[in-house]
Formats: C-alpha cells, structure tokens, sequence
C-alpha cells in the first residue's frame, strides 16, 4: 500500500477520522489495528512475523521489569534479547552474505557447491524495528525507562503504520510517551500534517520519480557510458536520495502530525552542512542518534582509558554498523568506512584547518566547506546505487573520462523533464534556505491555503504528465 495510493487515502482517512471519533481509551486499539491491516495488505506473513517479534520483546520486557532486585538474571534477560532480536536480523538480511563469503573461501581451496540463498524473503521494516527493540531493552535493563505493560501501547510502538516501512527510528523515551497521553483534535495538527504530506509528494513523485530514470538508466549500464553522463549522474544523485527518502519522512510525519504524534525529522537541510560529522546530524537523524545513543557513547565509555583514540575507534565501529545497517554488501562497508575516515579526519586535523579557513573570509570558507561535504556525499553514494563494489570502483575510474563541462547533457529523460526538475529543485533550495535562516513558519492567514492550493496544482500537473511512479528507497532496507 503506497503512500501515494488512492488505497492509502482512504485508509488513513477512514483511520483518522475513526481515531478522532472514539473515546481515547480506544484509540491504541485501533491504531493497532489499523496498523496491522496496513501491513496485513502487504503480506500475512509479513504480519505474523513482526506480531510473535512484538510478542517475544514485551516478554522480555516484563521480564527485565519483574526481576529487579536480581542483577545477574537481568544481565542474562537483557542479553538473551539483544541476541533474539539480532539473530532474524541477520538470518534475514546478512545469512546471504556470509554464506556467500564463506563458500568463496571454500571454492578458493577446490571444494565445489550448490548452494543457494536467493529465496529467503526479507521482512518489510526489519532493520527499524530491531533496532527500536534492541533500544528498549537497553533502557529498561538500565532502568532509564519503566517496562509499558499495555500491549496495545507496546505494539504500536513498532508497528505504527506511518513509521513501519522506512522509519523514523523512534527513540522508547519520545514516542510511547506521545502514544499514552491524550490526542486531541487539533485543526493546527490537520494543516500541518497535510502540508507536510503534500510537500513530501512534491518531492517524491515530481522530483526523485525523474531523477531515479537517471541514476537508474546509468547504473545498470555503467559499461557503455563514461564522462558526462556519469559525472551528472555523480553530481545529482545525492539529490535523487534527499527528495526520495525524505519525500518518504515528510509523508510519514504528515500523517503521524495529524493524529497528533510528532515523530522524528530524519532531515534537517543536510546540503547546508560545512562538514561531514555536521552533515551526520543533519542526514538520517533518527538514525544517527541511535547509533549514537547506544554505539557510539558506549564505545567511548568503555574504551576511555584510550583517550582521543577511544573516539577513533567508536566512531569507525559506529559508522561500520551505519553501513552494514543499509545492507549486506562489501560496497555498504566501504560506504561506513569512509564517512568514519571523513570524521576521523576532521576531528584531528580540526585545528590547522581552523588556521588557514583564518585566513579568508567566512562566507567563501562556508561555501567551499558545503561544496566539499556535497561532493563527498556524491562520492559516498556512488557505493550506495552500485550493483557491487567493482561497479563503484568502476564508476569512479571512468568518471572523468571525455567530461565536456560545456555540454553535460543527459540522454534518458525529456527537455521536459528536465526544466520540472531544476524549478522543483530551485523551489526546494529556496525553502531550505529560508528556513536555515531561522525563518520556519509564515503566519500570514493566507499561507497555509495558499500552500496547499500550489502544491495541490503540480501534483495534480505531474499525474496528467503520467511519469512513472518509482519505490522509496529506503523501504529496501
């Protein structure tokens, strides 16, 4: 069930106005429900798998909550479920991979084989919810937070429809507490969550639908292109993945806001970062601070007596277990290898580059300093769209191979289209930028109709064009 789907509509209206309409006693029931019809129209099995996921981590839950007085039965409960939510993970998701590595090291030494792994189906959301389970337990074992009792409470936790397929990662301590408090009906929490919905589709269907016939028609076929057509490619993939996973985040929050939920923004106008680590804060954020909350700090604690090396160390395993999240593959390695070199690189060499940024004026140091994390972003995701590591490598090597700077024209997509995508892009730096400027909301009585009203009218241009719809992203990881 799409987002963009008439199907969805209808659900959501229908779930919404449902929500808004029974006593509040009721309304985890139903959102329960519905979440479960949500992810029932995908697949049953999808649906029973993520339903005895939910039933194992509220036993280990109550659990944890019940044995307080005894440590040593809480470490050993605590353990047992990290392990019970890791172990699906990986049989799911990296079995594939480590086979296949492991038969390689056989097939090196002579010894033939069979053996496939192909059709081991992958349940939807996994890597988000796993890792909000693993997080729980983590702060009921610490005691950070009380073990929620109320299975509805608990399921929707994970299952919370908007949230289910791509995030956000939902830190326990920020979203039951929104699931067990009283949601009122709110008009301001209906025009902020359309807006958010609508300006999520704006960059969905008008821009990542065009941008993906590019990186999709040159990915595939890396052999027969070089020069210009890999190096815009280069330059606008970045651009592709922003309007396409945080089209997703805005839809997501839009219908979340109108129930009246905020859930985590995982963008934060990421191309206006001067530097790698600052464009982590900016760039998958639910993410990065999960990894953050329950990698990073923990590594650094435990590795203190190191020093700055213990930073060094905590932030390449941090970002290793950021790149292996996005799937098992030597490219996703490279892919958080490098963001941990970058930041590794900035935190030691931070001062001498304060010295020489010293030395010109801070508007040209600011541009250069987003022009290189942009570029470097490009780079990264040259590991991400590739079929394999050598399709990246191969990638880079041809890269700037007969490039003609005044001609960087591209075969795939209409002049069309083209003109829809540098005004679409145009509209969403504009806003972007306004709001780095601290200017986040316009009160005027006109704005929201008027806001509504504009992006309603291309949205409804871009069905009549008919461009082909294309998956978010992220729903494949």
């Amino acid at each position: 069930m799409d987002f963009y789907s008439i199907e969805f509509f209808l659900f959501f209206i229908v779930t919404l106005c449902l929500y808004y309409f029974l006593h509040s006693k009721t309304r985890n029931i139903l959102l329960f429900v519905a979440s479960s019809f949500f992810i029932l129209f995908v697949s049953a099995w999808f649906l029973t798998y993520v339903l005895a996921y939910i039933l194992i981590n509220y036993l280990i839950i109550c659990l944890l909550d019940g044995y307080e007085p005894n440590p040593k039965l809480r470490k050993i409960i605590c353990n047992t479920g990290i392990i019970l939510n890791i172990l699906p993970l990986v049989f799911f998701k990296y079995l594939s991979f480590i086979i296949t590595g492991l038969l390689s090291f056989f097939n090196f030494f002579g010894f033939s084989n069979n053996f496939h792994t192909n059709n081991i189906l992958i349940p939807i959301g996994i890597s988000y919810y796993t890792f909000q389970g693993i997080g729980y337990i983590l702060q009921v074992y610490r005691e950070h937070e009380k073990a929620e009792r109320n299975i509805f409470i608990f399921s929707n936790y994970f299952l919370f429809f908007p949230k289910f397929l791509s995030g956000p990662i939902e830190l326990s301590k920020t979203f039951i507490p929104q699931l067990k408090s009283v949601q009122n009906f709110k008009w301001e929490n209906i025009q902020e969550g359309v807006q958010l919905i609508l300006w999520g589709a704006f960059k969905k269907l008008v821009i990542a639908d065009r941008l993906y016939v590019i990186i999709n028609s040159a990915y595939p076929n890396i052999g027969q292109y070089s020069g210009n057509t890999l190096f815009v490619t280069f330059l606008l993939q970045p651009l592709l993945l922003y309007c396409n996973f945080s089209g997703y985040t805005d839809i997501a929050l839009g219908v979340g806001r109108t129930f009246g939920f905020k859930l985590t923004d995982n963008f934060n106008r990421p191309f206006f970062s001067p530097s790698v680590t600052q464009f982590w804060r900016r760039w998958h954020i639910s993410l990065s601070n999960w990894c953050n909350e329950f990698i990073f700090k923990r590594l650094s604690f435990k590795m203190r007596k190191w020093g700055s090396w213990s930073g060094f160390f905590a932030v390449f395993i941090t970002f290793l277990v950021i790149g292996i999240w996005h799937g098992a593959s030597w490219k996703f390695v490279v892919l958080g290898l490098l963001q941990g070199i970058a930041i590794n690189y900035e935190f030691f060499t931070k001062k001498y580059r304060l010295q020489i940024a010293s030395k010109f004026p801070s508007y040209l140091v600011t541009s250069f300093s987003c022009l290189a994390t942009y570029l470097f972003f490009c780079l990264s995701l040259t590991f991400f769209y590739a079929n394999s590591l050598s399709d990246a490598l191969y990638f880079i090597s041809k890269l700037f191979i007969n490039v003609n700077f005044s001609t960087l024209t591209l075969p795939f997509i209409t002049d069309i289209d083209k003109v829809i995508i540098l005004i679409s892009l145009l509209i969403v730096f504009v806003v972007d930028f306004i709001q780095e400027q601290g200017i986040k909301e316009i009160k005027a009585w006109w704005a929201f109709p008027a806001i509504i009203i504009f992006l309603f009218f291309v949205l409804l241009i871009n069905f009549v064009t008919s461009v082909t719809s294309t998956p978010f992203i992220y729903t494949l990881f």
